[in-house]
């Protein structure tokens, strides 16, 4: 078999049904093959674009993939993929190069940067596994290793094919079980060890809480997570990362925690906890409210996807999933009653909601109402970074998975392609992206891929015509440092096959997301939602302050 036919015979083989492509010349006969293949191909505008929707696609369904050409389009996707990698999502990276015989015989060819090899380097950096395929003997090895490293690790991987190498002839090599321990006895004996300690813990912990991480999405544990919350009947909040692992309205969950920032009850529990069992959580300076919350390691079990700490005890065999299911299955021994979580005041329903201006708060209260009326069709909330991240955070999402964003990587951009890869994932749900204007002028063109591709998102731009996260991470700006002009940015659906709406007000916003849903349900509808300038949220308002506060720290210490 070719090598390039092999290529897309294993990606369906591991789930991959779509490859999210902007193919160039040093990539045009593995595009060719990719076309004649049972995988789909999907078209973007740009690299970075490509990166996000299939990272995205990939955290809904356990892999994705892109590809590229060499240079000029692999390094494009550098950041795309360092998220990836710093948010635990796996990602199959395939980049054309010159042919090896070509490297060879000429030392200057276009889309090289310094050496043959350079593209290679670069990928080191944010990827678990990053190879040249040169070699006939050893290309199909590789590939599989390739594979099965960004399975087991949940991180992504860079395979460069020189384009005289596309179709070679390879055996096939069937991938080992990347799910299978690396070795299962130590792991057997790990578990046992781990499991008596923290069982112990728990039994005798008075205010016990779970603290719930992306993670344990990435390995597909959100069944057996839901399971342990409901066994054990120990209280559960998640961080910004891993919002929606499960349901807000779960009789069990705190919410969102995130600090100090927001969400007072989970704060409380999370302080006043004499331990806390963490279960796929990256513990960043995002996750933590930006250090208002202390980590101590005393009362503390933190638990990762190829690792496990229990206090200062750590079980490097130990992976996360393995972890959850011997809990899952000892729970009774730490079982606790349910606390009886306190009523929340009631909120008006989407009809009841009264005429405001336009503001961070009231655009909240509005879109909560509207994704939480009673049988209402499943949206997925892709959120990109700055305010509209912080307004994304204070929804009710009530569906698992029904929440992504990049909230610990911060990168600009995510939102609109973000929100094309999840719809390609799981095409009954329908995307509602959350984008500020900033976000939306580095990656708003896709809205031309939108109707290509026949995908309907709501889009809900956010349109303070400023950097607004900037601007308040500063105490004393420039006046005008962060302004990005004013536009109307609803026009654009018009030009590229949408429905764009302009709204000042609730009562228009509430016009415009039934017209989406009931008006307009085949075609994307971009909303553009005028915010005053100097208007956010109050979260954006503490975390820029505390955010410029290390920053200020930070550079005293360079001094």
């Amino acid at each position: 078999m070719r090598l390039c036919d092999y290529i897309f015979k294993r990606l369906k083989e591991l789930g991959v049904d779509h490859l999210f492509c902007l193919p160039g010349e040093s990539v045009q006969e593995l595009y060719r093959s990719l076309l004649g293949s049972e995988v789909k191909s999907i078209l973007l505008s740009h690299e970075p674009s490509l990166g996000y929707a299939a990272d995205a696609y990939s955290r809904l369904r356990g892999l994705g993939a892109v590809l590229a050409s060499y240079g000029v389009g692999a390094l494009n996707l550098v950041n795309a993929v360092g998220q990836a990698y710093a948010e635990s999502s796996p990602l199959i990276v395939l980049s054309g190069g010159p042919g090896v015989m070509e490297r060879k015989r000429h030392s200057l060819l276009h889309h090289k940067v310094r050496n043959f090899d350079s593209m290679q380097k670069v990928f080191e950096e944010v990827t678990a596994m990053s190879v040249i395929l040169d070699s006939p003997h050893q290309a199909a090895h590789q590939l599989e290793l390739a594979f099965q490293t960004a399975l087991q690790f949940k991180k992504p991987v860079y395979i460069e094919i020189p384009r005289d190498m596309v179709s070679i002839n390879v055996d096939s090599m069937p991938l080992l079980d990347p799910f299978q321990s690396l070795n299962p006895q130590a792991e057997r004996d790990c578990l046992e060890e781990a499991l008596s300690e923290i069982t112990t813990l728990l039994a005798s912990a008075k205010r016990p809480v779970i603290l719930g991480g992306v993670e344990v999405s990435r390995i597909k544990a959100q069944k057996e997570f839901r399971a342990l919350v409901e066994a054990s009947g120990l209280p559960v909040a998640t961080d910004l990362l891993g919002k929606s692992l499960i349901e807000d309205s779960h009789p069990q969950s705190l919410g969102t925690f995130f600090g100090a920032l927001t969400n007072p009850e989970a704060e409380r529990a999370l302080n006043e906890a004499d331990l806390i069992l963490s279960l796929g959580t990256i513990l960043s300076d995002v996750a933590l409210g930006m250090f208002t919350f202390s980590i101590d390691r005393t009362k503390m079990v933190e638990a990762r996807i190829e690792s496990v700490r229990v206090k200062n005890h750590f079980f490097p065999e130990l992976r996360l999933k393995t972890l959850i299911q011997g809990l899952l299955e000892r729970a009774h021994s730490f079982k606790k009653d349910v606390l009886k979580k306190p009523d929340l005041p009631s909120t008006p329903s989407f009809d009841e909601l009264a005429q405001e201006a336009l503001s961070m708060s009231s655009t909240e209260r509005c879109l909560d109402a509207f994704i939480n009326r009673e049988n209402s069709p499943a949206y997925r909330i892709v959120s990109d970074v700055g305010d509209c991240l912080f307004l994304g955070q204070a929804l009710r999402v009530n569906r698992i998975a029904g929440f992504l964003s990049p909230a610990y990587y911060l990168s600009m951009g995510f939102g609109l392609p973000g929100g094309i890869g999840a719809q390609i994932a799981e095409p009954k749900m329908r995307s509602l992206i959350l984008v500020g204007d900033g976000a939306f002028q580095m990656t708003g063109l896709e809205l031309a891929s939108l109707t290509r591709l026949g995908l309907n998102p709501i889009i809900i731009l956010l349109n303070n015509s400023s950097y607004a996260t900037l601007r308040l991470v500063e105490s004393d700006p420039y006046p005008g440092s962060y302004d990005i002009g004013k536009f109307d940015y609803s026009r654009m659906a018009d030009i590229f096959g949408g429905r764009g709406y302009k709204v000042f007000n609730t009562d228009e916003l509430k016009r415009a997301l039934i017209g989406a849903e009931q008006e307009h349900p085949g075609v994307f509808t971009l909303i553009d939602v005028e915010i005053p300038v100097d208007d956010s949220t109050e979260v954006l308002k503490q975390f820029g302050r505390m955010m410029g506060e290390s920053n200020k720290v930070a550079a005293q210490g360079q001094n």
